[in-house]
């Protein structure tokens, strides 16, 4: 039996007691990947033996246009306790799709690589946006893949007191860098922090005057410069292409998001108006003019 959905964000209560540091973030080293991998294998462990090879500590990838064969995915939804903010809902199957856009974050879990990926895909003349379930993934042909590997800091899985999951967190590791510059900064927003300011602020640490933005997580709500907004108070989102600091001044935010009535939405995040649900894990990387 799930909980009703929360109305408002003072429905949204998390069961811990609240973190003292609300933007944990850890400067590092980011450098642009491009690789490839062969199909008919699990994609996790494709991954992790990539970065293993390639020295990095973890990564933030573009999983843009790889097949995989039939997967498991989840999408938000209420809470099945009396205890947490939220949860996932039944477990889909798929049958295999080709996916739009997907974001993948590679860390830590266990002692072994893991990763947390957010999709966007059609099948059978529907358009699905959910949360893939790292364990059953795999590629159905060679894909290419992008994105940047990161060094001098990693996502590592713990158990977050504040919101009872068991979430990313940003490790620091200032050695793992090997002398490179620091030209990025990793970080998993608490809740309720707002999206766009909290990038705003851990932006003003980069060098440079301008950076792009990677990353995925939720949602409390969302509110677009353009189109409607998400009114429901659970989802899971990732940042598409583009995002970041512009040669302008402008921070972009633009987004795909779904919410727990299974509704989805994009658009240019507005300041002030994407709270956080759980948490949004994030690399933002200094770019050069």
């Amino acid at each position: 039996m799930r909980r009703p959905a929360p109305r408002t964000l003072e429905d949204v209560r998390h069961p811990g007691p609240k973190a003292e540091n609300r933007l944990p973030h850890a400067l590092c080293h980011a450098e642009p990947v491009s690789f490839q991998l062969s199909g008919n294998e699990p994609l996790l462990n494709a991954l992790g033996h990539w970065a293993t090879n390639a020295g990095y500590g973890s990564a933030v990838l573009d999983l843009s246009g790889l097949h995989l064969t039939p997967f498991d995915y989840v999408m938000p939804d209420r809470a099945i306790d009396d205890r947490h903010a939220a949860w996932y809902s039944d477990t889909h199957a798929s049958k295999g799709a080709k996916l739009d856009e997907a974001v993948a974050i590679l860390g830590w879990r266990d002692g072994g690589w893991f990763a947390h990926i957010h999709a966007f895909w059609q099948e059978d003349g529907h358009t699905h946006f959910a949360h893939l379930l790292p364990e059953t993934l795999s590629l159905a042909e060679e894909a290419q893949i992008s994105g940047h590997g990161i060094t001098g800091a990693r996502f590592e899985a713990a158990l977050d007191p504040e919101t009872e999951f068991t979430l990313f967190r940003v490790k620091s590791d200032p050695e793992g860098t090997d002398g490179k510059v620091c030209n990025a900064v990793i970080t998993t927003l608490a809740p309720f922090t707002d999206l766009h300011s909290s990038i705003e602020e851990l932006g003003a640490a980069l060098p440079g005057s301008i950076y792009s933005v990677h990353g995925l997580g939720s949602l409390a709500g969302a509110a677009f410069a353009e189109g409607p907004p998400m009114t429901g108070l659970i989802s899971e989102i990732l940042l598409q292409s583009g995002a970041g600091l512009t040669a302008d001044g402008n921070l972009r935010l633009p987004l795909r998001t779904i919410d727990l009535n299974k509704d989805q939405f994009q658009g240019n995040a507005l300041p002030g108006g994407c709270p956080t649900l759980v948490t949004n894990e994030l690399l933002l990387v200094a770019k050069d003019r």
